[in-house]
């Protein structure tokens, strides 16, 4: 049985039973700039002296950040062996960090793994510090678990809202919706809202593709 999954479990069906925030929706799009939801965490950790990026990949987001006006030290871990990254194992991390990315990431490990991760990253994040997690959404209507052979694990965003918060953080979520670009048409605009009537109020579900969460230790 999951020790991280279940020490908590009562105290976070609690929090979700109680008045749960309203997650906004923001937009991702395919860009050598920074799309919209991308624009947030940059605000949020810009002002950071070190920044820690976590599953840094091939180093997309430390390229954008830097070419934004970033000017702390930009460290990176990931597993691969495609880039070169300044750690190979987050237990070779060490904190305070300032501000922490894990961007899709959560989604490729078993949830006892997942949520051992986020415990250490809060450990590794220094008082007024920001911890920012994005992974597939588990409630969107197009199964994320078919987007990539590697995703093993899906969350939904009220429980990993709550999971934050059983550590005493404050948490903000986001829905991010995928799009083509930065506008679009009238009639994919139309269809789009077409499918999220349909999507929400009569299946249930969800149409939004990704989750976020901001988190800060005060």
């Amino acid at each position: 049985m999951s020790s991280h999954a279940y020490a908590t479990y009562w105290q976070r069906k609690r929090l979700q039973a109680g008045p749960v925030p309203h997650f906004t929706v923001r937009r991702w799009w395919p860009t050598d700039g920074l799309c919209d939801i991308e624009r947030v965490y940059f605000e949020a950790v810009r002002g950071a002296t070190r920044l820690l990026d976590v599953g840094a990949g091939d180093l997309r987001m430390m390229k954008k950040f830097q070419a934004a006006g970033f000017c702390g030290q930009y460290d990176t871990q990931d597993i691969g062996s495609e880039y070169t990254y300044t750690f190979t194992d987050i237990s070779e991390a060490r904190g305070p960090y300032d501000a922490i990315l894990c961007l899709d990431v959560l989604e490729h490990l078993q949830l006892e793994a997942g949520l051992a991760l986020i415990a250490r990253l809060i450990d590794l994040l220094g008082p007024g510090g920001v911890l920012i997690l994005q992974t597939p959404n588990g409630r969107c209507i197009r199964n994320p678990l078919a987007w990539d052979m590697t995703h093993v694990q899906l969350y939904n965003l009220p429980d990993l809202w709550a999971y934050v918060r059983t550590f005493g953080l404050e948490a903000t979520g986001y829905r991010i919706v995928f799009q083509p670009g930065p506008r679009i048409g009238l009639g994919q605009r139309l269809r789009g809202l077409i499918g999220q009537f349909v999507t929400t109020r009569l299946l249930g579900a969800d149409y939004a593709d990704n989750i976020a969460l901001l988190v800060r230790k005060s």
